[in-house]
């Protein structure tokens, strides 16, 4: 099980000299607008996978008066050391986990796998496809050992193609065209290969995603029919390498790929109804936004029992002003199936009552922490 035993933030935001320790339950964190409680969960998201769900710039996270932020962070069941950031506002980044400099973030996601619930998670239903295949190759990630190795390929072969379709265009008619020509159909060979294989293993997880969502949604809106509408991203009627070859030609005009997993979406709809983004109103769009986060968490690691590194079935969420868009009853229900997945959990509040009280729903004592002008202290 993914635990934060203590969470150290310096020169985050308006965060200054933050040490907490959290419960390995629920956590309320409540304050004053601006006060700093988002920049505490954004502080541990930016940490998990090294950018913000705020924004993608790095120097609004830095502190107005510094030159540079600290996370640190100790994960239950390592006794030594802890995963570290520092970022300067120059974009220097500096990450280790237990003592060691890591060139990237795959090691620390596998770690501390997060999920996200906040106002802005609406998007994710109604908002463009890329948040949604962002959704889903995140959970890819975690689930399957293979997905980074096809996706990182993939998207090797399709930058190639897209370099020589530019080449091609700007050729035009010349002899040496033809040579870029050659060696597209490579690249695009290798792009295929990868690319079906994204597209299969998105598919098999939909569909063991399915009935763990429409299980879940039951707990929170009963009654509710529910398909998946996947799209992967060229026409179902060909594989990709012909849908590559047949879209050369307008690629070429648009000096990239127009075909292939990176263009994939997925929608809920209800049947006779349509998208549940046209049909549902916010406070339902919120509920189904946390059903499919609790699915995913629920599925989080099944197939990886025998990696001593992916054991757990759970993430950490966190919960950014859950009270929004939700009435009391509904709060309630989204409290109870987090409490029910055992995970640790972060969530925010201007006030403790304006959430129902977590010892009525939680086996363990909940964290209770107050934040005022950047800094954090138990309450």
């Amino acid at each position: 099980m993914t635990i934060i035993v203590r969470h150290k933030v310096d020169r985050f935001r308006n965060l200054l000299s933050v040490d907490l320790s959290p419960s390995p339950g629920f956590n309320l964190i409540f304050g004053k607008n601006g006060s700093g409680k988002t920049s505490l969960l954004e502080s541990i998201h930016v940490l998990s996978v090294g950018r913000s769900f705020r924004t993608h710039k790095i120097a609004p996270l830095v502190n107005t008066e510094e030159s540079e932020l600290l996370v640190f962070s100790n994960i239950a069941g390592f006794e030594h050391g802890g995963i570290g950031l520092t970022k300067s506002r120059q974009g220097r980044t500096e990450l280790r986990a237990f003592g060691e400099n890591q060139k990237n973030w795959q090691h620390v996601a596998e770690l501390l796998p997060l999920q996200v619930i906040n106002t802005d998670s609406l998007a994710l239903l109604e908002g463009p496809a890329k948040g949604r295949r962002r959704f889903l190759d995140w959970a890819m990630f975690h689930v399957e050992h293979s997905f980074l190795s096809s996706w990182r390929a993939y998207r090797r072969a399709v930058t190639q193609r897209n370099a020589l379709l530019r080449q091609i265009k700007e050729a035009g008619d010349r002899p040496y065209g033809r040579e870029f020509l050659s060696q597209i159909e490579i690249w695009e060979k290798e792009a295929a290969s990868h690319g079906e294989a994204i597209h299969f293993g998105r598919n098999e997880f939909l569909e063991t995603l399915r009935p763990v969502l429409i299980e879940t949604l039951e707990n929170l809106m009963p009654g509710f029919q529910l398909d998946f509408d996947y799209k992967r991203g060229w026409d179902d009627e060909i594989g990709l390498l012909e849908a590559m070859s047949v879209s050369r030609a307008r690629d070429i005009r648009y000096g990239m790929t127009m075909s292939g997993p990176h263009r994939g979406d997925f929608t809920l709809t209800m049947p006779g109804r349509g998208k549940v983004s046209e049909v549902f109103s916010r406070g339902q769009l919120k509920l189904m936004v946390c059903s499919l986060k609790l699915a995913v968490g629920r599925l989080l690691y099944r197939s990886h029992s025998t990696d001593e590194l992916r054991q757990s079935d759970n993430c950490i969420y966190l919960v950014d002003d859950l009270a929004a868009e939700l009435d009391r009853e509904n709060q309630s229900k989204v409290l109870s199936l987090l409490a029910a997945t055992g995970a640790q959990c972060f969530l925010t509040a201007i006030d403790p009552a304006d959430l129902p009280d977590f010892r009525q729903i939680c086996s363990s004592e909940p964290g209770k922490f107050h934040v005022e002008h950047g800094k954090i202290h138990p309450a």
